[in-house]
């Protein structure tokens, strides 16, 4: 349906997405909203070939007819970093056709008013009475873009990797996805984790969920930062493996009763079962329920200011990439062990239960970062922290996570 291969590979930095235009042409905005619009923002160049899969694959779920009277949107460069469009996937009569609404001239390096508007674009292109954001690509979840103080900040420790090489990719045959490009100094779509949170803001929108097909992203200060902009945050607490989320599988629980409703668990539970009968490892994935990260938050700066927390060997807890030093933890691994308080500890599990209500993983995740490979899942809350972190420190004191749990 869609042309062949139009290019392939990937290589990403911090935590977002975006662009801007300098021409456009739309198609004029239709009448009457939808009962729901799922909009796909597909991030940069370097995973068109996953994208184009993907888009396929939402494509044979539109063709279904599990969209419904929902409408279904993609945001999308391909292979170009000079242009964009916004698409349409339509069903009838058991067949999909990509519409084209808009194209743009893009800007080499943009901002987050530019993820604004074309999100925005989206909108107003399919209005709905509630909206869904898939957000695809490259992503370190919080982690700064630019991060002039991170080399100060790193402990002196044994074998441990330069900075500029921190977040180089191992070679392997298996590739992972993450969110935003630097392709070089004067071109660029990365962003700051508080940049897309503002950006998204702007839209005037709260959106149902946000799905992210992107490495990291269940990462307790990313979502906390990311609270006001959408009722669930989707994603995996590890690198995602470069065939993202199965969109066939995964689009009619987001657009269950005909768009009145999302299946979160659904979400959850197809992208667990496709890794697990695909490859058999990287099926970590959860859901946040963001309306309980504010009691979440308030839970740890009790423990934080108790006392009763004490330094533990980052070895010895469960973490989420091959790094030699390790910057994503496991959130529950981590108060579990540090805290000695016991009536602390069961209070914040019982919040955490509350918000993560849905998460699966398999017994170990593929990552390509430090020594390529798989590494166990001994024990899983759904949520990483860089709360232990020998590196970043500054930066980490910056986090909206930090600053409302100290």
């Amino acid at each position: 349906m869609r042309p062949t291969l139009r290019h392939i590979v990937l290589l990403f930095t911090a935590a977002a997405m975006i662009f801007t235009a300098a021409c456009r042409k739309s198609t004029p905005q239709e009448s009457g909203p939808t009962p729901h619009t799922l909009m796909f923002y597909f991030t940069g160049t370097q995973l068109s070939y996953y994208f184009d899969r993907n888009i396929d694959a939402a494509a044979s779920a539109v063709a279904r007819g599990d969209a419904g009277n929902c409408r279904v949107l993609c945001f999308y460069q391909g292979s170009s970093r000079k242009s964009a469009s916004i698409v349409e996937l339509r069903g009838q009569d058991g067949k999909c056709t990509e519409e084209t609404l808009a194209t743009y001239d893009m800007p080499a390096i943009t901002d987050g008013g530019d993820m604004t508007f074309f999100i925005s674009e989206m909108m107003r292109l399919a209005p709905a009475e509630s909206y869904g954001l898939v957000m695809a690509g490259h992503a370190t979840a919080w982690i700064p873009s630019e991060m002039p103080s991170a080399t100060a900040s790193v402990q002196p420790r044994t074998a441990r990797p330069a900075m500029d090489k921190y977040w180089q990719k191992a070679q392997s045959g298996i590739v992972t996805r993450y969110l935003g490009e630097i392709y070089s100094d004067t071109a660029a779509n990365s962003f700051d984790i508080g940049t897309i949170a503002d950006a998204l803001s702007a839209t005037g929108k709260r959106f149902r969920y946000i799905l992210f097909d992107a490495c990291f992203m269940a990462n307790v200060e990313s979502a906390y930062t990311l609270r006001g902009n959408a009722d669930y945050i989707i994603g995996a607490p590890c690198e995602v493996i470069g065939d993202g989320f199965p969109y066939d599988d995964v689009l009619p629980y987001l657009l269950a009763d005909n768009g009145l409703r999302s299946d979160i668990d659904g979400v959850c539970r197809a992208f667990h079962d496709y890794y697990g009968s695909t490859y058999g490892y990287s099926g970590s994935v959860a859901a946040i329920d963001c309306s309980q990260l504010e009691q979440l938050a308030a839970a740890m700066k009790s423990i934080n200011m108790s006392g009763t927390m004490t330094e533990v060997d980052e070895d010895q807890l469960q973490t989420y990439e091959g790094q030699i030093q390790h910057i994503f933890f496991d959130l529950g691994d981590y108060v579990d062990k540090a805290c000695s308080d016991t009536a602390l500890k069961e209070s914040f599990a019982a919040q955490m239960a509350r918000c993560v209500p849905y998460k699966y993983t398999l017994p170990s995740f593929w990552s390509n970062y430090g020594v390529a490979g798989n590494y166990p899942v001994d024990t899983y809350s759904g949520l990483s922290t860089s709360a232990p972190a020998d590196i970043y420190g500054y930066e980490y004191t910056l986090t909206e996570w930090y600053k409302a749990t100290h």
